[in-house]
């Protein structure tokens, strides 16, 4: 296994030589290594080198769906995506955001090779599913340290997950009761408590919920429903817990927001079972409500 200052430096060799893997480099080695340091503190190894790498290799088809699979199976793990579950402001949110990135990344593989089957891509929605519950450490940018940004990362990987739509076998496509489970990631999501989000997260969680009707399951009366239930213009003052209840309505007008503008976007007909404009005319309603 490489050290820190000899992976920086392979890495670093790599990125000048156009992402190209130099002679007598074994690329299994070095992704072990990559993975070992995905969560380290140092901005330009762990984003900058590390992920960026995986990206520009994804693209390229460098890494085979096996290599991709042993990464995504890495990344699920206790050691990674679960690496110090439930603690605050302690490093170990890097591991834990960056694992998710590779199992974003895992589905833009997904995309070109079908290699999940559709059991594969189930676990991966409960594993996800069963981490948002467990996270507590929402910061984005940590000043000397790049992002975290655990949240926005997490969302990416969703998105990919619940927006993916092959199997080896042929087309993927979940059932309803699934697409719901993952709406209902995205409230949970939202409805932090702990602190209000700064740093763009509501934006990335829109792209969860664009994923999830893309594959024309979901009915406006399902979309409908998801949304009555953030209340987003109830709000009682006199009995507020602060600042605990105005945390979250700030996150759920934010997300709304970035919701409606993103729908706005969207033709009548972008999705078959659900009706953009119906969607859009009650998120306003409720917006102007909630002012």
């Amino acid at each position: 296994m490489r050290t820190y200052e000899e992976l920086k430096q392979l890495l670093t060799q790599v990125k000048d030589n156009d992402y190209k893997i130099p002679d007598g480099v074994n690329l299994d080695d070095l992704i072990a290594d990559m993975l070992k340091f995905i969560g380290h503190t140092d901005y330009e190894l762990r984003d900058a080198l590390i992920y960026s790498t995986f990206c520009t290799w994804v693209d390229n088809n460098v890494i085979s769906t096996e290599q991709m699979r042993h990464m995504l199976i890495t990344c699920l793990g206790e050691d990674y995506l679960f690496f110090g579950i439930g603690e605050r402001d302690t490093d170990s949110v890097f591991t834990r955001s960056f694992s998710s990135l590779v199992i974003a990344l895992a589905f833009c593989v997904q995309d070109e090779t079908p290699f999940l089957t559709e059991a594969d891509i189930l676990n991966i929605k409960d594993a996800l599913i069963r981490y948002i519950g467990l996270e507590r450490d929402y910061r984005g940018y940590i000043v000397g340290k790049g992002w975290a940004h655990a949240v926005a990362h997490i969302a990416d990987a969703l998105a990919n997950t619940a927006g993916a739509d092959k199997i080896p076998e042929g087309k993927y496509v979940a059932n309803r009761e699934v697409y719901l489970e993952f709406l209902g990631a995205v409230k949970l999501l939202v409805c932090n408590k702990d602190m209000v989000y700064v740093a763009e997260e509501d934006e990335r969680l829109t792209g969860v919920v664009f994923a999830s009707l893309s594959n024309e399951v979901l009915a406006t009366h399902d979309v409908m429903d998801w949304l009555k239930s953030f209340e987003v213009g109830s709000y009682d003052w006199k009995t507020a817990v602060l600042p605990d209840d105005y945390n979250i309505r700030v996150n759920k007008k934010h997300f709304m927001r970035s919701l409606y503008f993103g729908m706005l976007s969207c033709k009548d007909d972008e999705f078959d079972e659900v009706s953009v404009r119906e969607v859009c005319e009650y998120m306003k309603s409720i917006l102007v409500d909630s002012d």
